[in-house]
């Protein structure tokens, strides 16, 4: 992906909370009304865009797209990513800290 002159609001590598939804009822749904979980930023994009890494392991999925079940090795999980704007992104609160992990793969 070709990157863009990070502006400096969420620099590369910075965890934070992201605007997702969780079930496909969610996304479906009103997208203000999506919950806040954690993620970190990849790189910006835009003048107003980021693309970030959801890290929520109940929502990463095997290399092959399949959800992964209970029990599967960090190694081996992907994690969602998105296109967010500023609305959608916001430093990472104390709460979200403790449910993120380390670093996982990022699913392409």
């Amino acid at each position: 992906m070709q990157g863009y002159d990070n502006d400096g609001r969420f620099p590369d590598e910075t965890p934070v909370d992201v605007r997702y939804p969780r079930s496909k009822q969610e996304e479906h749904g009103d997208r203000s009304a999506w919950p806040w979980l954690p993620g970190s930023i990849l790189e910006q994009c835009g003048p107003d865009e980021w693309y970030v890494c959801v890290e929520v392991r109940d929502l990463a999925v095997l290399r092959d797209g399949r959800r992964a079940p209970r029990g599967t090795a960090s190694g081996n999980l992907y994690y969602p990513c998105c296109f967010r704007d500023s609305s959608e992104i916001r430093p990472r609160t104390a709460s979200s800290a403790s449910a993120s992990v380390v670093r996982p793969e990022v699913a392409q």
